[in-house]
């Protein structure tokens, strides 16, 4: 306990005059506006940060190098971590991103990968695996370890639509979330667990999640669901069904066909829908593009030369859908995934709609 909570023994006699009791308020004073001078001061120096609970990115597009690129910014992030590093990343060709591992892990930070089968033989795993990172993979070629987030020092969650790729980074449109949260860290941190230590036995990720609902401090509300083994699609249905205004979305596949119904029968009822999908998914049978076009609600095809790769429904201009699921079949049954629905944060919601229309303008 601070000894200066604690209540004074004696008090002050009553003789002290007043004069000399105003000096210590004098001081009191001088030495609060000292503070926040101090403070002022200190949280505009190189270094220090005011960053809260969460921060949004998008990649930018043909803007290589750039220290706000998707790739300096993880770079950043692994460069700052101190006790641990566990990354599940559904493919990984960025050298400066594995080059940020391999300096982490040299400087003691314990270092762990899981990646997609077929994407095990790649130059940057084995240069990992050379240096001794263990490094493994879902031992499962049916289904996909579609995952992409990065759990750092068992606080900090990097989870999005963003392969650590070249591609991901400087040519595709693509989202990442920074939660900061210790709760949320534990959440991926068990689902890494589960997909790292049970590779071997081909057990899919599970359903079990030790905390469903994280509130941030600002408020947020933040629902983390892990396919195959969690029901993502019936809290999906809700989000959507609960539409009271409108419902934007930007999908790199969209082939769920009760997904792709809920949303047309919003429309239905009068709520505004628009949506852009990935130009080159539109030759699929299955994606749900030409229905909606045909249904009449506002969808349009990207435009970028590179792959628009998001993965994200706003409902209301409050809610977001993010991760790295796309809305189908696979990744609702069979594939490893993690879905977000974030919720009470409209200030989120504005950052994925300033994408979306920049996306479609």
């Amino acid at each position: 306990m601070d000894s200066d909570l604690s209540t004074p023994s004696t008090q002050v006699a009553p003789e002290v005059s007043k004069r000399k009791s105003f000096v210590p308020f004098l001081l009191v004073l001088f030495c609060a506006i000292a503070i926040g001078f101090g403070i002022k001061y200190y949280k505009g120096r190189p270094g220090a940060t005011t960053e809260g609970a969460w921060a949004v990115y998008f990649s930018e597009v043909n803007a290589t190098g750039s220290s706000y690129s998707l790739e300096r910014r993880l770079v950043d992030r692994i460069g700052a971590a101190t006790l641990r590093v566990d990354a599940a990343l559904y493919d990984l060709d960025a050298a400066p991103v594995a080059d940020a591992l391999i300096e982490a892990h040299k400087r003691g930070v314990k270092v762990r990968v899981v990646t997609e089968t077929d994407n095990m033989d790649g130059s940057e795993i084995g240069r990992l695996q050379d240096i001794g990172i263990p490094v493994s993979d879902d031992k499962d070629a049916g289904s996909l370890m579609h995952h992409k987030f990065i759990v750092i020092d068992e606080r900090y969650v990097w989870t999005g639509s963003y392969n650590t790729t070249y591609n991901g980074a400087y040519k595709n449109s693509n989202n990442v979330i920074l939660i900061d949260s210790v709760p949320m860290a534990y959440n991926f941190t068990q689902e890494f667990r589960e997909l790292f230590l049970d590779a071997e036995v081909g057990n899919p990720s599970g359903a079990f999640v030790a905390y469903p609902k994280v509130t941030l401090n600002d408020g947020t509300q933040i629902f983390t669901y892990f396919s195959p083994k969690s029901d993502t699609i019936s809290p999906l249905l809700k989000e959507i069904r609960s539409a009271d205004k409108s419902i934007h979305f930007m999908a790199f596949s969209f082939t769920h066909d009760t997904l792709g119904t809920a949303i047309r029968d919003r429309f239905t009822s009068g709520i505004e829908v628009r949506g852009v999908f990935e130009a080159r998914q539109t030759d699929n049978p299955y994606a749900e593009y030409k229905a909606m076009k045909a249904a009449g609600l506002s969808v349009v095809l990207d435009k970028n030369k590179g792959t628009m790769h998001h993965k994200v429904i706003v409902v209301d201009a409050d809610t977001v859908i993010t991760g790295s699921y796309n809305f189908s079949k696979n990744a609702e049954k069979n594939n490893s995934e993690n879905l977000l629905i974030i919720k009470g944060n409209r200030e989120i919601a504005a950052a994925y709609l300033a994408e979306f229309e920049k996306i479609v303008r």
